[in-house]
């Protein structure tokens, strides 16, 4: 139910009126952000209202039946505040919208809000976006909650997990940029775990030349040293430095496993101790640079080498400096073993899934 002022009543009645939308937007790092149709700016409850002119809006699609009510808005890139790189790198993903109605030659009448909720899907084209604002009913569709799952549930480091970042966090700058989305910064030497890996899924050698297979260790580790190489009936086969024969296999230092041309399209299971990136699966916060207040999860890193998940909006710059801080891939064995979390890990590892349950019995 909408409360409106008497005389904002009579102003709506009344044959001449000089109304405005006010459209609040608070992103989720707690900035906030006003726009208006208005041609010029207003300021309102302790906000001032850039104008932003060039946009047009739907009407608001409003039911009373709790189903979800909507509404879109285009508009081109006329702010300095709302860019194609902040929406691409998901600053305004979910920020809170408010939309409201005042007169903008007497804002003594007060506001008339007419929708809030949240930012949705945001489509860039040609210089101009298009953003749906998702009513709070949405939320009501949303399934609330959580679920059994093998690994943890927490975000690293927040109140669930209760792991202290501080220690785990360091400053840095990009020496050389060795790619898109990763470069290099000796100053970072921090040494992750090593542990040992042992498959139990096999790998199969393909049936042409080249007859090798490349192993990528899981958390974003770097390979470490061969442990053995067995085949199906759990026979070892034997490790030689130069060109492997039957039954044998070379292994590189980056973990590239060679074999024989006997051995195509056999299945082996190979086992092997890595090392656990230090700032795998962690979070890059650029400090400046075109990327400044940017921030991308590390997808590996290895000392002196940092490889991100996705690359960023601007290109990576020799000087940048950034904050980085250590990850967690959310398994029983790290959050034991590494962590000494055990205590606060959200999961349930102990659970049969579906493979073990399904599998025939007996």
């Amino acid at each position: 139910m909408r409360t409106l002022s008497a005389a904002m009543l009579a102003h709506l009645a009344s044959d001449v009126q000089t109304l405005a939308t006010l459209w609040t937007i608070t992103r989720t790092d707690g900035q906030v952000f006003g726009f208006t149709d208005l041609d010029q700016p207003i300021t309102y409850g302790g906000v001032t209202y850039q104008s932003a002119g060039g946009y047009t809006h739907s009407q608001i699609d409003m039911t009373s039946d709790m189903s979800t009510s909507n509404l879109e808005v285009n508009a081109i890139f006329d702010s300095s505040a709302i860019t194609p790189a902040s929406l691409e790198a998901g600053q305004w993903d979910y920020a809170r919208v408010q939309v409201s109605l005042v007169n903008y030659a007497d804002l003594t009448m007060g506001a008339v809000l007419l929708e809030s909720g949240v930012l949705g899907q945001v489509v860039l084209l040609n210089g101009t976006y298009k953003a749906e604002l998702r009513g709070l009913a949405q939320v009501m569709q949303q399934e609330q909650g959580q679920t059994y799952s093998p690994t943890c549930r927490a975000v690293f480091g927040d109140a669930r997990c209760q792991i202290d970042l501080g220690p785990l966090t360091f400053s840095g700058s990009i020496a050389s940029v060795a790619g898109l989305a990763s470069w290099n910064d000796p100053t970072l030497t921090q040494v992750g775990p090593t542990v040992s890996f042992t498959d139990t899924r096999g790998q199969k050698v393909p049936t042409h030349t080249p007859f090798t297979i490349q192993i990528v260790p899981p958390t974003g580790g770097s390979f470490v040293a061969d442990t053995s190489v067995r085949d199906n009936s759990q026979g070892t086969l034997t490790k030689v430095t130069g060109s492997p024969g039957n039954n044998q296999y070379s292994v590189s230092a980056s973990g590239l496993y060679t074999f024989n041309s006997s051995a195509a399209g056999n299945e082996y299971f190979i086992s092997y101790t890595y090392a656990i990136g230090f700032f795998a699966y962690g979070l890059v916060t650029f400090t400046s640079g075109q990327n400044a207040g940017f921030s991308m999860e590390v997808k590996s890193f290895s000392p002196g080498v940092v490889t991100l998940a996705m690359a960023l909006p601007y290109p990576l710059a020799v000087g940048d400096t950034y904050t980085i801080k250590a990850g967690c891939d959310k398994q029983f064995g790290t959050c034991r073993d590494r962590y000494s979390n055990i205590v606060h890990f959200r999961g349930e590892p102990y659970i049969p899934g579906p493979d073990t349950i399904l599998r025939p019995q007996g």
